[in-house]
């Protein structure tokens, strides 16, 4: 059993020995390990241009077209059973090609637009060797490590809720996760044996939880955090007790418990939550509702787009200069 790390900061910095840590633990298991720095990559944004939808159309697997290191890093990751991801903390959240990597996979990865596809494919008539193939359809599970230099965790605050956007296309499975604020007052993380051994820790559960069935598995973090699927904290207040998930994405009512804030989810709202088919799914028929909808609209109003473009046309774009 093979657990990848995926570190996306500086070469031996902070991001890699904390990440390597982890990797010990899981090696310990007698799990394989390995990892990439993708700092010197080269992982483009999505720039939302659909050919790695029209690429699965044609029977391949939805792939980002675009000429960079993502198609390296998305084979490794494949390749894994598991994943480890440090991201490090910039501007309050995790850094941008740790986003860019996120939104490619979502894009390509979407784990209900691949099981349509293979529907699809079956209802057409096409053989089992062109389906596609059943790695992309393996629920790894997945230990994340927020790394960020602030002394107060505010500053940290979106880290590890930004690092699980991750998990959602693939279905990964919340192991364990590490919120490593404060690296600028321990200076280099081999000081602190503390917390050395909590890196080791977390990739041991890691390790571990590759040899049990999935749904043997269980949150090792070290807070259950209000939402029971991902862990996190953040909540988006919707109207008066009713909150939703930030991360995840389930509504619940807003209560508080011995001083404790608490929220009670609904048994079917487990199903709507990122990290399950249930909650892809929902997102899928709702893209798909729209496209209907898009295309009667411009079917009826169409004609008038360039006429009400007209008074936008007013407005100057600056130009890098040549």
């Amino acid at each position: 059993m093979k657990v990848l790390g995926l570190s996306f900061g500086r070469k031996n910095g902070n991001c890699d020995m904390l990440l390597k840590q982890a990797l010990l633990g899981a090696q310990s298991t007698g799990a394989e390990v390995e990892y990439i720095n993708t700092c010197n990559l080269k992982i483009d944004r999505c720039t939302g241009c659909g050919a790695c939808d029209k690429v699965r159309e044609k029977g391949g697997m939805s792939i980002c077209i675009q000429k960079d290191d993502f198609a390296f890093v998305e084979d490794a990751i494949m390749e894994a059973d598991a994943i480890i991801a440090a991201a490090p903390v910039y501007s309050v959240g995790p850094v941008g090609q740790y986003k860019n990597l996120c939104d490619k996979m979502g894009a390509s990865h979407d784990r209900c637009a691949l099981i349509r596809e293979n529907e699809r494919r079956r209802e057409l008539g096409w053989s089992e060797d062109r389906m596609i193939a059943r790695k992309y359809f393996k629920n790894r599970p997945l230990g994340l490590i927020s790394v960020g230099g602030a002394r107060t965790p505010g500053w940290t605050s979106m880290g590890l809720s930004g690092m699980h956007i991750l998990g959602f296309s693939n279905q990964m499975i919340p192991i364990d996760a590490i919120d490593a604020y404060g690296m600028g007052d321990r200076v280099n993380p081999v000081f602190d044996r503390e917390f050395m051994a909590r890196l080791y820790r977390l990739g041991t559960n890691i390790g571990n939880a590759l040899k049990l069935p999935e749904e043997e598995t269980e949150w090792m973090g070290d807070h259950e955090g209000v939402c029971p699927v991902c862990h996190c904290n953040q909540l988006t207040v919707r109207e008066g007790v009713t909150v939703e998930c930030t991360v995840c994405g389930m509504v619940g009512e807003l209560d508080i418990k011995d001083g404790k804030i608490q929220v009670e989810y609904p048994e079917e709202q487990f199903n709507r939550s990122r990290y399950r088919i249930g909650g892809l799914i929902e997102h899928n028929d709702e893209i798909r509702s729209m496209r209907s909808f898009a295309m009667m609209k411009m079917e009826k109003d169409g004609h008038r787009i360039p006429g009400l473009l007209e008074p936008l046309n007013a407005i100057n774009e600056v130009k890098k200069p040549v």
